[in-house]
């Protein structure tokens, strides 16, 4: 078979025309528009990355500030807490000493009311004692309250020790006997005689008054003294009430 080259090679030149055609007019505005396209994605992808950026550096940001705050108020209450203790301290400090100074005013108080309890009862028994005892000895004794007083002041004469004796005959002062009311002139003998025997019959003795002595005579001399007086056995009784509110008093404290 004969082949036309003519027609072969217009068919040729045709594709070729088509080719160039295809490219120019329809190829490249494909490939421009898919381009342009991709570009656009592209472009929007970029935007989307950068905005996705800028959104996690913003949520990196409030997490940040979140994160401060939290711990600013984590501060906050624990420097809340820190002072309410302080103060609580503070209020059971002064309470403390409140209650302290009151317990200790009521003390003193106590003190006070048991010691003016303690003067008043005291002074009340020893008016009481005087009063019984001398109507008691006026009753049962063959003399008054006087002479069983003078008798007694001189049974305690002979218990001077050694050196109170050598004291009252050395003094250059004269001895002197102390009563609540005049002597009868014969007991003043008798207390002078007395006074001879044990001490010595040189020494002068004078006689005076003292409305303080109560039930008592007391004799003074040169720094030494001899008593007897209902109030010496007062004293004692004092002492066992002193020791008898002790207990309650220390209860009182320790509550």
């Amino acid at each position: 078979m004969d082949i036309d080259w003519i027609t072969v090679s217009a068919q040729a030149i045709n594709f070729l025309i088509l080719v160039w055609l295809l490219k120019r007019f329809l190829y490249q505005p494909v490939i421009k528009a898919m381009d342009k396209r991709e570009h656009k994605i592209r472009s929007r992808m970029e935007d989307a990355d950068a905005r996705e950026e800028v959104a996690r550096e913003e949520a990196q940001k409030y997490k940040a500030q979140a994160d401060a705050l939290k711990q600013q108020q984590d501060d906050i209450l624990e420097k809340t807490r820190e002072e309410a203790r302080q103060e609580r301290s503070h209020m059971l400090d002064v309470a403390r000493e409140e209650t302290a100074r009151v317990r200790a005013s009521w003390m003193r108080e106590v003190n006070e009311e048991k010691a003016e309890f303690i003067g008043s009862l005291r002074r009340q028994t020893l008016e009481a004692i005087e009063s019984i005892a001398g109507k008691a000895l006026q009753d049962l004794a063959d003399s008054d309250l006087e002479a069983r007083m003078v008798h007694t002041f001189i049974q305690k004469l002979p218990t001077l020790d050694q050196e109170a004796r050598e004291s009252l005959r050395s003094a250059s002062e004269p001895a002197c006997i102390s009563s609540h009311s005049e002597l009868d002139p014969a007991l003043q003998k008798q207390l002078t005689g007395a006074v001879h025997d044990q001490i010595g019959g040189e020494i002068a003795v004078t006689y005076t008054t003292n409305p303080e002595l109560g039930c008592g005579i007391e004799l003074m001399c040169n720094g030494e003294r001899v008593s007897w007086n209902l109030s010496d056995y007062l004293e004692e009784l004092t002492t066992r009430m002193e020791k008898a509110f002790k207990p309650v008093i220390t209860e009182q404290q320790e509550a």
